[in-house]
């Protein structure tokens, strides 16, 4: 049986820091001015330290500010860099985005492959999807980092109604709406040209250098379930991996 997506809040330390991005963006802390101490932030939003410092390491992880001993939180830039970051460490962080960015849905629609689309997915042509077409953001005021394809067996066309689809991984969802599992995954990273019918969404000209990365996921029997398809413009997104060699005794 099928899980009752549930009602989420935003986290609070978000809701902070939301509140933190807009103060400076509008100018009510300026570049080389300090916000206000982690107490004062605790009194302000009625939030613990712990809270308030979450909120404050958002800001600093986009670039808005840096943090000085013994004197605090100080504004180094108005807007977040457009450039976003994801650094890869295990195989769950690959199979998805940063937490700190979400998608923005912009339409949902039944579609058939044609040939064309059915290479890029890697199914058969005729095969019938359920898309959603989302943009992906760091935040409502950067530009965006992407627009995104998703791609689901139409049976699973559901997800988009669950309260965190904007957040949560789609095959995630899946698997808590449907039981469905990833038993194994592909990823393919590829640059192309800016397609134009994107390039207004994100703010480019059609054309111009983009990155797009493909992941597809695969169930029991080697079905494929989704394809997710996003699309970054040029200095918009790094794809970090880090990776050890791993020592082993001889025999």
């Amino acid at each position: 049986m099928a899980d009752k997506p549930r009602k989420q809040r935003p986290s609070r330390y978000r809701d902070i820091a939301g509140k933190l991005q807009k103060e400076v963006r509008l100018g009510r802390y300026g570049v080389g001015d300090l916000l206000p101490t982690e107490t004062e932030l605790m009194a302000q939003h009625a939030a613990s330290r712990q809270t308030v410092r979450e909120a404050l390491r958002i800001l600093i992880d986009q670039g808005l500010i840096v943090r000085r001993a013994g004197l605090g939180s100080v504004v180094i830039a108005a807007e977040p860099p457009v450039l976003f970051t994801h650094s890869v460490t295990s195989l769950n962080e690959w199979l998805r985005y940063s937490n700190e960015t979400y998608r923005e849905v912009v339409a949902t629609r039944e579609i058939t492959a044609d040939r064309k689309l059915a290479g890029l997915l890697k199914c058969e042509p005729g095969k019938h999807w359920f898309l959603i077409e989302a943009v992906r953001r760091a935040d409502q005021f950067a530009a965006p980092l992407g627009w995104v394809e998703i791609y689901v067996l139409r049976k699973f066309a559901g997800v988009v109604k669950r309260s965190d689809h904007g957040r949560a991984p789609v095959h995630e969802q899946i698997a808590r709406m449907f039981g469905q599992t990833t038993e194994y995954a592909q990823m393919e990273i590829f640059a192309r040209g800016m397609p134009a019918g994107i390039a207004r969404a994100l703010k480019v000209k059609p054309g111009s250098p983009a990155l797009t990365v493909v992941r597809r996921y695969y169930g029991l029997k080697e079905e494929l379930f989704e394809v997710t398809v996003t699309t970054h413009p040029e200095g918009r997104y790094t794809y970090s991996m880090d990776m050890q060699r791993s020592l082993r005794p001889r025999a």
